[in-house]
């Protein structure tokens, strides 16, 4: 295992079992998901929220998308076992789906093929199971800029692309478009800000706390662009709204080559 600090100023450790073989890679990855995810559970004031990002997927599956997907809701449901063995009723979990849905036919398939996945599960089920739109985010993006200055003010257009004010972002990734009249149109950056800012709300009407919520939040990523994705709608989180504890786990791993990369942060940083 290898660990450093990178540009966004979190932690990152990358690993490789030393197995090919699923199951043994699953133990493994258990293993160091478990020991960064209890730390964070255990440095929040309880009762705290538990957030699952199980995915982010198209509407129409490929078979790879499918394998991904059936293995994810395995390893969610799984790992949901094993917090509410630790913490009983002291964590709350949401478990969540994204879909990058077009239309109204897109979404009820997607839904239809998510339901047939998880209709066996014990933790990842169909009451439990939060299915939000990308479609539905990004309007809720639009009404965000448009209503919060310090969200609006917080980017630079650099070659009419919208880039997170941070000097160690270093304009690698941007947050979405800026049109002739300089209004920002939202992309996944700012689309997955919108999906954090919906989790909160969910977690705080879960938790029955409307003020304070400290939530840990752990999103899985098929692909490396999707981490990225998921790590830059945090940062554009956390950089700009101040009034929630909110502890993220990102993940990108490759079942093919066998390999895991994580992506933490402590709340001293977040809160800096």
């Amino acid at each position: 295992m290898s660990n450093c600090t990178n540009d966004f100023g979190d932690k990152e450790q990358s690993f490789t079992p030393p197995s090919v073989d699923y199951d043994s890679w699953k133990i493994e990855s258990f293993k160091k998901i478990e020991k960064i995810l209890y730390a964070m559970i255990d440095s929040g004031d309880k009762p705290l929220a538990l957030v699952l990002e199980i995915g982010h997927f198209s509407p129409l599956f490929s078979k790879k998308e499918l394998l991904w997907a059936k293995r994810n809701i395995d390893f969610a449901n799984e790992l949901c076992a094993k917090i509410i063995k630790r913490y009983k009723k002291l964590v709350r979990i949401i478990p969540t789906v994204l879909i990058n849905n077009l239309d109204e036919e897109d979404q009820d398939l997607s839904n239809e093929i998510l339901h047939d996945m998880i209709k066996d599960k014990k933790y990842i089920n169909h009451k439990s199971v939060k299915i939000l739109s990308e479609r539905n985010l990004k309007n809720r993006a639009y009404k965000a800029l448009k209503n919060d200055p310090t969200l609006s003010n917080s980017f630079i257009n650099i070659d009419g692309k919208a880039y997170l004010k941070h000097d160690e972002y270093q304009n690698d990734l941007a947050a979405g478009f800026v049109d002739e009249s300089g209004k920002i149109i939202p992309r996944c950056g700012l689309i997955l800000t919108s999906y954090i800012s919906k989790i909160i709300s969910l977690s705080k009407q879960r938790l029955n706390h409307p003020i304070k919520t400290d939530i840990v939040f752990l999103s899985f990523s098929q692909e490396y662009h999707e981490y990225k994705r998921v790590r830059l709608g945090v940062d554009i989180y956390t950089q700009t709204q101040k009034d929630i504890s909110l502890s993220p786990i990102v993940i990108h791993w490759n079942y093919d080559m066998n390999s895991c990369l994580i992506s933490y942060r402590q709340k001293e940083w977040i809160s800096e």
